[in-house]
């Protein structure tokens, strides 16, 4: 995840009484689409969008930028949901762990589609044991297995965003705070 940090603007929060952080790196973005892509946020966020657009040198022609929010539990899920509608943008969103629920990542990219991933407090994918049971319960090949766990773990994800990621560093970021 691309390290973010800029100045905050407070928001009233929504009906929420537990607010989490969440981020969003953009990290390929067509300059057509930054103004659908701020609006989708808007709207999940509840509240008016407008990010600092720089151009993303691991993808020429393509924009990056970054947000960061206080906000109820499920928003990255809804973040991540309003904008794979779009299509064509590369991105990731990460929330906080929330009482009963652990930190997650969502990673999008045109080609796999969406990717979710429980997430450890030093960034680690955690993978549930209902998960490894169903993969193992399958009886199938080796090859079949290691495939299985590398989708779990999201590898394929993480192969394509790492070289975006690297080149998202020091990008500036807008931050939201929603309190309540």
């Amino acid at each position: 995840m691309v390290a973010m940090s800029s100045t905050a603007r407070e928001l009233s929060s929504g009906s929420s009484s537990f607010a989490v952080p969440g981020k969003l790196a953009v990290l390929a973005c067509p300059p057509a689409l930054c103004p659908h892509l701020e609006f989708g946020a808007s709207g999940v966020l509840s509240s008016p969008v407008s990010l600092t657009w720089t151009a993303q040198p691991g993808m020429p022609g393509f924009l990056f930028a970054g947000l960061e929010w206080r906000a109820s539990p499920g928003t990255a899920g809804r973040v991540a949901g309003a904008l794979r509608r779009l299509g064509h943008i590369t991105f990731e969103t990460v929330e906080g762990p929330s009482p009963g629920c652990d930190a997650e990542r969502y990673s999008y990219t045109p080609d796999l589609g969406l990717h979710r991933a429980a997430i450890a407090a030093n960034g680690d994918v955690v993978v549930g044991e209902a998960a490894l049971r169903a993969l193992l319960e399958r009886g199938e090949a080796r090859e079949t297995l290691a495939r299985g766990l590398h989708r779990l773990l999201g590898t394929a994800w993480d192969d394509v965003l790492e070289p975006l990621r690297r080149g998202a560093h020091g990008a500036p970021v807008t931050w939201l705070r929603r309190t309540g």
